[in-house]
């Protein structure tokens, strides 16, 4: 056997082990999997959030929602198409004039699922898409949960999660300690790290790297969120 065989050989087994570590690829990941709210128990700030990254069954399901329901979203029930959603969605928060618009809806569309709930979205999304997936809620003023998780192809290269820059985070030395002890890993499951905010009043950032990849940065805003839309209804 020669050595362009083995490489043949090497690159399919791990081709096949990939494989059948990510049953997630089979469907999208819901947010709706992993949250018993519905939308009536949103605001309408996470509602708009959450629309403009929903998935299509998320859509279909939701919008056949009858008037009157805890998931009926008037939103949702004039809109002729998922695209047609989401941009009336867009549209409706970047109206606000907000900086950061695209930071802000990320946190929050899925800041009011769990710990665990957001462990295991983060896990099912990211088995879809290699490299490090960043993910968070505000818990409470001055509180912040990151949520992390890694995966690259099985058998490239070991990597480590490191912190490159910070602000307005007192305890980012939790962090780098629970990366340090993670060590190098290609591969690892969401980890949950709480963060506290050294100013509450002001917003935090955060950016992170897993090995040489692209960083990744984190807009933590200030909590609770402003009630922008006072006197809206679901």
């Amino acid at each position: 056997m020669t050595m362009k065989h083995i490489k043949a050989g090497a690159t399919l087994t791990a081709v096949a082990l990939l494989a059948a570590a990510q049953p997630a690829l089979a469907r999208a990941c819901r947010v709706t999997d992993f949250t018993d709210r519905t939308l009536s128990s949103l605001n309408e700030m996470q509602r708009l959030s959450f629309v403009t990254e929903m998935t299509r069954t998320e859509y279909e399901r939701l919008k056949a929602a009858p008037a009157g329901s805890p998931n009926y979203y008037e939103l949702l029930a004039k809109s002729a198409s998922l695209p047609e959603a989401r941009q009336a969605a867009y549209a409706k928060l970047e109206n606000l004039h907000l900086d950061n618009v695209d930071d802000f809806r990320k946190v929050w569309g899925a800041d009011f699922l769990t710990d665990e709930s957001t462990q295991k979205l983060a896990n099912c999304e990211s088995s879809r898409q290699p490299g490090l997936a960043l993910y968070g809620r505000p818990d409470a003023p001055g509180t912040y949960h990151l949520t992390y998780v890694h995966i690259t192809p099985i058998g490239i290269e070991k990597i480590t999660t490191r912190v490159l820059a910070s602000g307005n985070i007192s305890n980012i030395a939790d962090l780098e300690a629970d990366m340090a002890a993670l060590g190098p890993r290609d591969n690892y499951v969401a980890r949950t790290v709480e963060l506290k905010i050294t100013d509450p009043s002001k917003p935090a950032v955060l950016v992170l790297r897993g090995g040489w990849e692209t960083p990744k940065f984190v807009y933590i805003p200030v909590y609770p969120t402003p009630d922008y839309f006072k006197g809206v209804k679901p």
